[in-house]
């Protein structure tokens, strides 16, 4: 006895749309279709605006039956003029598949008409009531790009640091070049470099945090920035003993720095105030001891015997407020769910030198799935809309800095009925088909004895990747009549 179980499924739909104006790869002949008929209403050119490089050429081409024109030029107040000499001599384009081609070598900016149309009213097509076109001409410089290549970002360096900054820089126009790489830490310059490989030679940096990038410029005056590189330089500091006195006692230091305690003797100790900082703790470590400082804070600290003496000092260490980090771990990128289903959005999210104050789930960029401020970081999705979705996690940390995670694009779908088909014994077991849709979990399950439908037992999970899936049970060889189902996971 076979048993069938049903579900359901569905599909979604795209919609694309495209616009009127276009913008030409140079060195090509770009065409421009010439429409306006009974059949086409409205008398217009396809596109209308377009723009070019010097040398490339235009190819107008009729697809009316009606007879047109290309008559460089413009219209105003209902009437042909044109200020200068015509550009091109009139084309005409007297019926339909007729063409006619102009190269235009200067830069600028070339209006041209269909004389025969451009006064035409009214137009069938109010949202093209003059037949009118318009080609620039124009230089089109595409920026260059630019990338530091050493050091890595969050490198670290010890005062007086010494390194050398290096950066790749292209140029993506075919006669284009880099005329010079800027090198900044901050709004500070640090140096130019006009030739590959492009460097630039820092010396004895002080102890601090320190932003660079990189700004190559190419021949024509176009400019990029590149993403930044985040340096600490580490120092070691000093805090002197002198009397019932620390100094200084009170210290700024960048994150990965260390403190010598210097003139402790045998009666002075440096301990850690409350904090999870133990300093040198609490016996007398000696004439001097050191503490590296490896995370922000306030680290208030003490002399036991000395502290009613108010022996007492802190150390203030400061990092690079880096906007956190974060990215979905589920739904994985092009998961597909069916309608009504119910799933758990998470996240990893993580602040180098700061904390992680709160993650949100959005959906199509602005709608809130929910908002989630404990680690680890999730919420529960539900009923969302048949169609495709895009999900991202908005992580903000505590100082209000926030940054997006990559998009994970998911589907939502109709469910299908499930439907057995073509069951079949052979020598390795009963096979049959089953309808399902790719992206979906399917579960198969068989009676566990013969005679009896019930209980059933799972005998194989998958994700279809296909519409019809086959399952074969080679343990069906020993058995005379097990009934079998499939469903549908939510």
């Amino acid at each position: 006895m076979k048993k069938y179980k049903s579900a359901w499924i569905g599909l979604c739909g795209v919609l694309t749309l495209s616009g009127m104006m276009s913008i030409a790869k140079a060195g090509t002949t770009n065409t421009v279709l010439v429409r306006g008929a009974v059949i086409q209403p409205g008398f217009f050119f396809n596109p209308s605006n377009i723009v070019i490089a010097p040398g490339d050429s235009i190819l107008w081409t009729n697809t009316a039956p009606t007879s047109h024109d290309v008559t460089h030029g413009g219209r105003v107040g209902g009437v042909f003029a044109s200020n200068t000499m015509p550009y091109w001599a009139q084309i005409n384009l007297s019926s339909m598949g007729t063409r006619g081609t102009v190269t235009f070598s200067n830069v600028g900016a070339y209006p041209y008409i269909c004389y025969q149309h451009v006064v035409t009213t009214p137009q069938p097509n109010a949202a093209n009531p003059t037949q009118t076109g318009l080609v620039t001409v124009a230089i089109l410089n595409l920026l260059p790009t630019v990338s530091i290549t050493a050091p890595t970002n969050l490198s670290g360096f010890t005062a007086p640091a010494s390194f050398i900054v290096t950066a790749d820089a292209a140029d993506p126009d075919v006669d284009g070049s880099i005329s010079d790489v800027q090198f900044f830490a901050g709004t500070t310059l640090l140096g130019t470099d006009d030739a590959p490989p492009y460097s630039v030679n820092l010396s004895s940096l002080a102890g601090g945090f320190y932003a660079l990038t990189a700004r190559a410029v190419d021949n024509l005056g176009g400019a990029s920035t590149s993403a930044v590189v985040n340096v600490l330089v580490n120092s070691n500091r000093t805090v002197d003993v002198a009397g019932f006195t620390f100094s200084p006692n009170l210290l700024s230091i960048t994150v990965g720095d260390t403190v010598t305690f210097n003139g402790l003797a045998s009666f002075h100790t440096v301990t850690g105030s409350g904090t999870i900082e133990p300093f040198c703790g609490g016996v007398t470590p000696g004439a001097s001891c050191a503490v590296t400082f490896n995370a922000v804070g306030r680290f208030p600290f003490h002399c036991i015997p000395h502290r009613a003496f108010n022996m007492t000092g802190s150390v203030e260490v400061i990092g690079p407020n880096l906007r956190p980090i974060a990215r979905l771990t589920s739904p994985v990128d092009g998961s597909v769910f069916s309608t009504g289903a119910t799933f758990t959005a998470s996240a990893d999210a993580s602040d180098l030198f700061g904390r992680v104050a709160s993650v949100r789930f959005v959906r199509a960029g602005t709608l809130s799935l929910g908002l989630d401020s404990d680690s680890p970081y999730s919420v529960t999705v539900s009923n969302l809309a048949l169609g495709n979705h895009v999900l991202t996690a908005l992580v903000t940390d505590n100082t209000a800095l926030t940054s997006t995670s990559p998009p994970v694009n998911i589907r939502i779908i109709a469910p299908s009925a499930i439907q057995l088909l073509s069951p079949a014994l052979g020598e390795t077991g009963f096979r049959f088909n089953f309808t399902a849709d790719p992206g979906l979990n399917y579960v198969v399950e068989g009676s566990a004895a013969d005679g009896s439908p019930v209980p059933f037992v799972p005998l194989a999970t998958n994700t279809a990747n296909t519409n019809l899936m086959t399952f074969s049970d080679p343990a069906s060889t020993s058995r005379s009549n097990r009934a079998y189902r499939v469903y549908r996971r939510p």
